[in-house]
């Protein structure tokens, strides 16, 4: 299918806010941090990465002090998110890799750079999707770009935004550049939010969905 038009991305967005209204504006947050809990988000639940990150700040206050301890220690602190020993590593290694561009763990300097040299910095570390890195600068620094997780790419998919076999890393990248900067973040948070009460990839609440006419999945089941 083709893009979907920006009106029609406008129309959603608005049926969206009139639904779960306007979302709180986020806090800033360090961009190490926003990072890091986004990479123990991935393939695990929020609740799962929530906890992995609450018990891996408190068992390190401070990222040098994950540095300097063996990955054992880490997976263990953030077992409840799965795939610790994965993480544990990926974790030690980005921090040493900020450390040695950077003097020390930190990814503020990217506050400093425009939103895209940013944006494919973070795409250059391994580990770090287009999801992972939209995450971090729009919710470490406020940049508007648009990241595509689960809920978001089903969605996508069921409105017919996505086009057939499109993977969500290859239609976050066409997507992020048609939502209009004023619409990214309450867009971002109320299609997670859509998707967590209505639309379910098993058997969504369709009757009850307030964006029902824009559904292309909805009226093939229809018409099926």
């Amino acid at each position: 299918m083709t893009a979907p038009a920006v009106r029609r991305i406008e129309a959603v967005a608005k049926t969206l806010l009139s639904t779960y209204g306007s979302p709180p504006a986020a806090e800033r947050r360090p961009l190490l941090d926003v990072l890091i809990e986004t990479v123990l988000s991935q393939n695990t639940s929020d609740r799962n990465s929530h906890r992995a990150y609450r018990a891996l700040r408190r068992r390190f206050p401070r990222w040098e002090l994950v540095l300097a301890s063996p990955r054992r220690s880490v997976a263990a602190a953030i077992a409840s998110g799965g795939l610790a020993n994965i993480k544990a590593a990926r974790i030690k290694a980005l921090l040493s890799g900020f450390r040695r561009r950077f003097g020390r763990p930190t990814l503020e300097p990217l506050r400093h750079l425009p939103a895209e040299d940013a944006y494919r910095y973070l795409l250059s570390l391994a580990g770090v999707g287009p999801k992972t890195a939209a995450c971090t600068l729009l919710f470490g620094r406020g940049t508007p770009i648009f990241p595509v997780d689960t809920h978001i790419a089903r969605i996508s998919q069921r409105l017919g935004w996505a086009e057939p076999g499109e993977t969500p890393a290859a239609f976050q990248e066409r997507f992020r550049r048609l939502v209009p900067d004023r619409l990214v973040y309450s867009l971002h948070i109320n299609l997670i939010a859509h998707g967590r009460a209505v639309c379910h990839p098993r058997g969504p609440a369709c009757p009850g969905c307030c964006i029902r006419r824009y559904c292309q999945w909805q009226k093939g089941e229809s018409d099926s």
